[in-house]
């Protein structure tokens, strides 16, 4: 592509000045670029063309002395201008090359060739303009920000001595041409500017991949992962045209209530087998375990008496949507021995007036539970128990029974109050013996 941009003129050939503002036909977006450098070395060039150059030298700056020829019918030599003096970075990619060329005639003249040269050599692609030159200084622009010239270009190409430009005219009779300066402009692309160049899809400023947008600034596949710095969330996936698209959120559930759920950044789901906090206490608790054999002769009681203040409301919904499970815990870790849970029914479960809920089940499809009574008291005369027996029961080893032993009865309500009891050595009756554990505090 071409563009011509008026230029003041003075001297033998355009003695008029003028003064012209223009834009090129290109107007894609670049991410970079350099110059317009001048050339360092300026020659005339006989391997084509039969009319040499005069004073070559004089294209380097925009300063009315002009190389010039007098083509006289026929294909001048080549103008050739090299050793812009670029510092492309190393890691660029090269989107496009502009050349500038002010020049003017006298008579009819028409470029012969116009190629970049690359490592000392013009290229194959010719942009030779066929308009007429003009007769006062104008530029002409050849090529474009994403113009490669028919050419593949690494940084080095580009900052090499070699790199330039060749330029021929020729003319109808007798005519004379004159070059006052000829300028390069490089366009580029650097992954990592921020910038979204004419070679990228994509620059978040890094050359990071599993972003969605790749260490060479292009768009990640669909698919393809973009972690972020916690597993919780899920696995992020890219769209394909650079969004990082959200995962599932892991749902860190195991369905025990005897457990507290929650999601590690690194290491993902974790369910902890501490017991809860803030649980209501009793003036009076008792725990018998009974480990015998057959397994049918299995029992547990458990009663929390003369408790903490508790209205109906708390205790949840069991007829409804409220699980409960009963939870054993032993030692200063402590560690959870023994769970029992007891899912919500609306036939085993029931209302007790307006105090609480009862359950009963005498086939112990629960975890073995047969009967649990919730009572609340305004007056810190609540009570739970639960009993349960035979092959369903949780089978804990009750030599590990050590003190302390903390007993909780906990539901997942929301706002639903929990339960608890601790036991002491001192409140051991049957204290690590095999097949009978019965403690009392009080």
């Amino acid at each position: 592509m071409r563009c011509n941009l008026g230029m003041s003129s003075r001297g033998w050939v355009a003695p008029l000045a003028v003064v012209a503002l223009g834009l090129c036909a290109s107007t894609m977006a670049h991410a970079q670029s350099q110059g317009p450098n001048n050339p360092g070395t300026l020659i005339n060039d006989p391997s084509f063309g039969t009319n040499p150059w005069n004073m070559p030298g004089n294209a380097a700056t925009s300063n009315n002395a002009y190389a010039n020829t007098s083509p006289a019918g026929s294909p001048s030599n080549y103008l050739k201008v090299s050793n812009f003096g670029f510092s492309i970075p190393p890691a660029a990619v090269i989107d496009g090359i502009e050349v500038r060329v002010e020049k003017s005639a006298a008579g009819t003249v028409t470029d012969a060739r116009a190629r970049i040269v690359k490592a000392g050599t013009p290229g194959a692609t010719d942009k030779s303009d066929v308009n007429p030159w003009p007769a006062m200084d104008t530029v002409v622009v050849y090529g474009a920000n994403n113009d490669l010239w028919g050419e593949t270009w690494a940084p080095s190409d580009i900052n090499a001595a070699g790199f330039g430009f060749v330029l021929s005219a020729t003319s109808v009779g007798v005519a004379a041409a004159a070059v006052d300066v000829i300028t390069i402009k490089v366009y580029y692309s650097l992954c990592g500017d921020s910038i979204v160049g004419l070679s990228e899809d994509c620059d978040d400023g890094n050359t990071l991949n599993f972003d969605c947008c790749s260490s060479t600034c292009q768009f990640d596949g669909a698919g393809y992962p973009c972690p972020d710095s916690t597993v919780c969330n899920g696995d992020e996936t890219c769209d394909g045209a650079g969004t990082c698209l959200s995962g599932m959120p892991l749902t860190c559930d195991d369905n025990n209530l005897c457990t507290q759920d929650s999601c590690d950044p690194i290491s993902g789901c974790v369910f902890d087998g501490s017991p809860v906090g803030g649980c209501r206490t009793s003036a009076k608790s008792i725990l018998i375990l009974k480990d015998k054999t057959p397994d049918d002769k299995d029992k547990l009681v458990y009663k929390w008496i003369k408790g903490a203040s508790t209205d109906q409301a708390e205790f949840g919904v069991p007829t409804g949507t409220t699980d409960y499970a009963l939870c054993i815990y032993t030692g200063t870790g402590p560690a959870l021995i023994a769970n029992y849970a007891i899912p919500a029914s609306a036939t085993k479960w029931a209302p007790i007036s307006d105090k609480g809920y009862k359950y009963k089940d005498k086939t112990g499809a629960a975890s073995g539970i047969t009967k649990i009574i919730l009572k609340g008291s305004t007056s810190n005369k609540s009570k739970c128990l639960v009993k349960g027996k035979g092959t369903g029961l949780d089978d804990p080893d009750l030599t590990q029974l050590v003190d302390p032993v903390l007993v909780q009865l906990v539901n997942n309500a929301a706002g639903g109050a929990c339960f608890e009891s601790t036991f002491n050595a001192s409140d051991f009756i049957k204290f690590n013996n095999q097949a009978l554990f019965k403690a009392k505090a009080q």
